[in-house]
């Protein structure tokens, strides 16, 4: 079995920019997502509201995956982006206790 814990790198952007901020880190534990939210950045330095900043970004992050994927799996970011957009809605409308999980976990 491959070693499946890959380290993921900083993009180059990050590294240039003196403001960066990280947001959001995320994985896959215990047959569910585990994660640490920055949780009142938006809140405490701007006017913006944290839920709507928050929706914003998962839009921004979706966009982005979509993108990338075209060089995992050469389809179509914007295909793509329609199955995730519809994975999520998927989710979004049952109580989370998706079988989806399932299918998240390496075997």
């Amino acid at each position: 079995m491959s070693d499946h814990r890959k380290q993921l790198t900083r993009p180059a952007a990050v590294e240039k920019d003196e403001y960066a901020v990280e947001m959001i880190q995320g994985w896959i534990a215990d047959r569910g997502l585990a994660c640490s939210l920055n949780l009142g950045h938006w809140h405490h330095n701007s006017k913006l509201d944290e839920r709507h900043a928050w929706g914003v970004m998962l839009a921004d992050l979706a966009r982005e995956i979509a993108l990338q994927l075209e060089g995992v799996t050469e389809q179509d970011p914007s295909e793509s982006l329609k199955m995730i957009i519809e994975a999520m809605l998927s989710e979004l409308g049952n109580d989370g206790s998706s079988s989806a999980e399932q299918e998240l976990t390496p075997e």
